[in-house]
Order: C-alpha cells, then structure tokens, then sequence
C-alpha cells in the first residue's frame, strides 16, 4: 500500500474525522455493532483516531494495524486503555488467534489492500461464530474522481465495484446483512458469517 502525501494529509483532516465518527461509525452501530466488553480489529487504523472513538465504548479489548510505521507510532502515543496497535499487512493476521474477535472494522481503507480475498479469509478466521465485518469504503467511481481531483495514484487493478467486494465476501464465507449505499460512492456494509 502506497499513499501520496497529499492523500496522507488527507486521512488527517476534520471531515475525514467528521466521517468516521458521525456517518460510518455511527451506521455500524446501527447495524448492531456492540463494543462494551467485545474483542475489536480495525483494520488499517491509522493514526488512532476512531481507536479514541471505539475505546470510548469500553470494548474488552482493542487491536489497531496499519501498514504505515509512524501513524502506529502516532496511534500509541494516545495511550489508551485495552488498546494495542501493531504495524502489518491486514491480509496478514497471524498475530491473532481464532475465533478470538467479536467485530472487525474498516474505515475506509480497504480499496489500499492488493490481496483483499486473503483479508476476508483471515475475517473468517479470527472472528468468532457470531462475528462481523463492519466496512465502509469508497467506489472504485468515487476513487477514479477524488484521483483525477487531487492527483492522488491509486492502483487501478486493486479498486473494486461494490457487487465485486460483495462477491470476494462471499468467497470468504460471509453474507450481507445490513448494507446503505450513498449513491454508488460509499457504501457501509456488515458480513456476518455464514454458519459451517
């Protein structure tokens, strides 16, 4: 995952915050997300905004990762309770074990990830029977635009339509359970597992 620096300055700024906290993480929790006293992933975590919005719940426990050293550097320095955050590839979750996590989160981050049928498989394994993936994320559209606007590179061949990331879930074993589409740019989903 590579982010220029103007889309790295980006993830820093108040409507990015304003996003997280008053649109996304607000739709999870109306899709059932529980925090107090669960076993919480987010994937690619950044800087350890939402983390601050998450432990706030009371969660049992907390794992942030994120692929950039210096916002995990970033994120620890926040010091928070029941929190760990770890530098990783989030296609990678060895350092999880399984069935160890009730809720894995996404802010956004997943139309950086090349290897995302992996990422669903790990999902599967770590969470929990009853377990969730709660995502939102961008359209490959939306991407394409903020791209030609801000001069930012995605890498095309990684972006995804969203029936394209509903399928790759599928794969993995999940279904949709919940879903709001805002116009074909961002969608917010949860994936709960289908029982074996």
């Amino acid at each position: 995952m590579k982010l220029s620096i103007s889309e790295f300055e980006a993830m820093q700024m108040g409507w990015r915050k304003w996003m997280i906290r008053d649109y996304e993480l607000r739709t999870f929790i109306n899709f059932g997300l529980e925090i107090e006293n669960k076993a919480v992933f987010e994937a690619g975590c950044g800087s350890g905004y939402a983390a601050s919005l998450i432990c706030g719940y009371h969660p049992l426990s907390y794992t942030g990762m994120d692929i950039m050293e210096e916002q995990i550097d970033l994120a620890r320095k926040k010091n928070l309770s029941n929190a760990e955050f770890t530098v990783g590839d989030v296609s990678d979750l060895d350092i999880l074990p399984d069935h160890s996590m009730d809720a894995v989160l996404d802010f956004c981050i997943l139309h950086h990830v090349e290897n995302r049928p992996q990422f669903f498989r790990e999902c599967r394994r770590v969470l929990k029977d009853d377990g969730s993936i709660f995502i939102a994320d961008l359209s490959r559209k939306m991407i394409c635009f903020a791209d030609r606007c801000f001069h930012w590179d995605h890498d095309e061949s990684i972006l995804f339509t969203f029936p394209q990331l509903e399928a790759e879930a599928a794969q993995a074993g999940f279904y949709v359970s919940a879903k709001q589409d805002f116009m074909g740019l961002e969608c917010i989903w949860r994936f709960r597992k289908i029982p074996v």
